[in-house]
Order: structure tokens, then C-alpha cells, then sequence
């Protein structure tokens, strides 16, 4: 009798197949935002736990992204795509498909950024770059086991003092670089927006695809059911992109190419 039931609520409730999104950013800038969205998970999920290892994650996250910031004008491309899309959004606004009350949300949402990031108080990164306990475990951080006790006893210390301080401290770092955060994930969170899937099939594991003129692509975005243990691999450029689909059932062995018939969502993304 219990078996009879589970199966009947098998039927009214089957199972979803678990999904794997695999991104490809087909220019410069999406590329570097995808890097710092991936940095920020990095240094939140660091900061979300309480152990040791949980805050030097956080630290190392912070760095890189206070380095990748160092190294480019990322403010000033934040603010030329948000613009960018502020202007292609308002062009909608008497499109009837369009509705104006999402429209107008998105709108309200990204005015204060861009006015945030142009203030002359903007300078995300200069909190954890002009502190000195940060400054020491950047410059050993490169050298394999360089943040030993051993070699920065004052690191070691600080790890020791009880987590909410050390969650406070990092908040601290944080502090100035959340505006990059932000304005990161509504950029990419319109850009993934801006397209509907669709379901594609290919026979032998390759598909490509010329990417046409008129119609902006900046991100390819593939979901692939798991069960199918594959995995793609995506290059493409401003006129087409190919996809390759592979299977590594051992990780000692180097990935083949599959030849049979593989379906996936798509999403070629572009505002």
C-alpha cells in the first residue's frame, strides 16, 4: 500500500533533472565582470563562515579583486556599460511588449549606481589597499605556504581573535568595494534577462552558430541537464562562436569529444 502511494505522488510530482549553466562573455568587459562576480562569491562565502580557513578565503578573495581593480579602470567601464544600458532600456519605453513598470524598476535601480560611481569619493579598493596587516599578507600570499604562522605571526595572531571580529574587520574591507559589487550584478543580471532560452539539439556534439550583425551578443549562456555527463567547451568572437561538447568520466584521463546527440537551453545574450 505505501508503495502504491509513493508512486502516485512520484507521478504528481516528478523529478526536476538538475541543470549546470556554462557561460562564455564574447567581449572584454563581460569578461572581467563575470571575474569579479566570481571573486565576490568568493570573499562572501568566506566571510558567511566562522573558521579560519573560511576568513583567509575571504582575504584572498579581497585581494585579487583589490588587484584586478589596480590593474584596469574598472570604475570607468562599470559606468560606460551601465550608461549604455540605461540608454538602450529608455528607447523602449514606448514599445508596447515592453512593461513600463519593469522597465521603469530596472531604471530606478541603476541611476544610483552610475551616480555613485561617478562621485569623486569613489575610490573602491582604497580601504584593504592602505591597510598594513593586508599589505603584509599580500606581499608573502604568492609564496607557496607564505602566509604560514610561521612567517606572519601577526596574520596568525589576528586569525586567532573570535569570528565576529574578524567578520566586522572584514565588513570593514568590504566597505568601499560593494558599489563594484552591485553595479556587477544588475549589469549581468540584465544582460542574462535581456534573452529567452531556447532548446537546441545537436547530433554530433558540435554546434556553432553565426552571431548576426544587427543583434547584440555579449554572453552565450548553455544549460545542460546533468545526467547527460558532458560538459561544453565554448570560443567565439564578434561574428560566430562554437560549441564543443566532451566527456571525462575519469579526471586521469584527458577529456574526449562526444559524437552523439546532445539537447541543451541556449541563450545568446546581448543589451
Amino acid at each position: 500500500m505505501q508503495s502504491s502511494e509513493s508512486s502516485a505522488q512520484s507521478n504528481l510530482f516528478p523529478t526536476v533533472d538538475s541543470i549546470t549553466v556554462y557561460e562564455q562573455p564574447l567581449n572584454e568587459r563581460i569578461r572581467n565582470c563575470l571575474r569579479l562576480e566570481h571573486l565576490f562569491a568568493t570573499a562572501h562565502g568566506g566571510h558567511d563562515g566562522d573558521t579560519e580557513w573560511h576568513t583567509r578565503a575571504a582575504i584572498i578573495g579581497l585581494l585579487e579583486i583589490s588587484d584586478l581593480l589596480a590593474r584596469m579602470d574598472i570604475k570607468g567601464e562599470l559606468i560606460k556599460e551601465l550608461e549604455r544600458h540605461v540608454s538602450k532600456i529608455s528607447g523602449l519605453r514606448n514599445n508596447p511588449s515592453v512593461d513600463p513598470t519593469a522597465l521603469e524598476d530596472i531604471l530606478a535601480d541603476v541611476g544610483p549606481l552610475i551616480v555613485q560611481l561617478k562621485s569623486g569619493d569613489c575610490h573602491p579598493g582604497a580601504v584593504i589597499r592602505n591597510d598594513e596587516l593586508i599589505t603584509q599578507v599580500r606581499q608573502r600570499i604568492a609564496i607557496p605556504g607564505g602566509t604560514c604562522s610561521f612567517d606572519l605571526p601577526a596574520y596568525h595572531y589576528w586569525l586567532s581573535t573570535p569570528s565576529r571580529e574578524r567578520s566586522l574587520k572584514i565588513e570593514e574591507w568590504i566597505s568601499d568595494l560593494l558599489i563594484v559589487d552591485k553595479a556587477i550584478a544588475q549589469i549581468l543580471k540584465m544582460l542574462r534577462e535581456s534573452t529567452a532560452q531556447q532548446q537546441v539539439s545537436v547530433e554530433d556534439g558540435l554546434f556553432q552558430r553565426q552571431i548576426d550583425p544587427a543583434l547584440p551578443c555579449q554572453l552565450i549562456r548553455l544549460h545542460v541537464a546533468d545526467k547527460l555527463a558532458v560538459f561544453p567547451e565554448i570560443s567565439g568572437g564578434k561574428h560566430r562562436f562554437v560549441i564543443r561538447f566532451s566527456r571525462q568520466p575519469n579526471t586521469t584521463n584527458r577529456p574526449t569529444l562526444t559524437r552523439e546527440s546532445i539537447s541543451f537551453g541556449l541563450q545568446c545574450c546581448g543589451i
